[in-house]
């Protein structure tokens, strides 16, 4: 695939017309990356947007208190990434590592902005596309993870479904049990005691076997039904107590970082207070020595 190729499938850049697009692709140069290998850490000054021609790279965050780091996501052949650097400059805000051998494209904040100095489209185009990141970053933010397992899968059920569920339901419980052997019993004493209608099915009952087994066919499949859903629900509930935990761990770290950003600027504003109070001291104490001094310098008359 050509540079002009993978630029135009880069959401930001997909609207530019191609002559434009022939132009960008001028200001990419090459960067490779061998396994294991570091593009940038959190914290790392963001200079430079990069688009992955060839290879995977893994996306992660540091913990805060255990050792090692967070995946956030994988990027492969066609994905880009730090594209907020073009923009703001601001430092990265996570860790990318080449996953194998790597192939990238790499442009500069600065030959970009001279590229859109003359062409307002780009920055619109790029304008838009952040906006909806954000959009869908602030859903993400403000919508709730945790979610009613059973009511998401109640509105996934169909009539046969619920259908199987109920029977799975009445064929596991007591009251089952009961009324088929008081069935069972009932049917096999019109068959053995002639009362008031002959015998339909006498011994050894072949009708009663033969609904024995179309009862049995067709409870095994219903009752199976049943358990595949109690799987996906299992799974469900495995993914979403996923998010709950993705969710509650970035904000955690933000709170941190928040936390960490409050501290900060308590100290810098006790260090801007000590100093501005030892400098009132500092002035203090040398006015009194030159008073002092002057004081002791004027000649005495008798």
């Amino acid at each position: 695939m050509s540079t002009e190729d993978s630029l135009a499938q880069i959401p930001i850049f997909h609207s530019l017309p191609h002559e434009d697009i022939v132009d960008l692709a001028r200001l990419w140069t090459p960067r490779l990356l061998k396994k294991k290998e570091t593009l940038f850490r959190k914290g790392d000054l963001g200079s430079s947007m990069f688009v992955i021609e060839e290879g995977t790279i893994e996306i992660t965050v540091p913990h805060e208190r255990q050792q090692g780091d967070f995946r956030v996501s994988v990027l492969n052949t066609g994905d880009f990434l730090g594209e907020l650097s073009l923009v703001d400059g601001m430092p990265r805000t996570a860790n990318a590592i080449a996953m194998c051998d790597c192939r990238l494209l790499e442009m500069h904040r600065d030959d970009f902005r001279k590229f859109i100095t003359n062409r307002p489209v780009v920055a619109l185009s790029m304008i838009s596309e952040i906006g909806k990141r954000l959009h869908a970053t602030n859903d993400l933010v403000t919508s709730l993870v945790s979610k009613n397992v059973n009511v998401e899968m109640e509105e996934r059920l169909s009539f046969g479904d619920k259908l199987a569920d109920r029977v799975a339901d009445l064929v596991g419980s007591w009251k089952f049990i009961i009324w088929f052997v008081v069935f069972l019993v009932a049917w096999i004493a019109i068959n053995v005691v002639e009362l008031i209608i002959a015998p339909f099915d006498q011994y050894p009952f072949v009708f009663l076997n033969l609904v024995l087994a179309v009862v049995a066919s067709l409870q095994a499949p219903l009752i199976m039904m049943s358990q595949n859903r109690a799987q996906i629900k299992d799974r469900l509930r495995a993914e979403l107590d996923y998010k709950v935990n993705v969710k509650s761990e970035l904000m955690l770290q933000e709170l941190h970082a928040k936390i960490d950003e409050i501290r900060s600027a308590e100290l810098q504003l006790m260090q801007e207070t000590l100093d501005r109070e030892l400098s009132h001291i500092r002035r203090y104490v040398q006015s009194k020595e030159t008073n002092g001094l002057s004081s002791e310098s004027l000649p005495t008359h008798p």
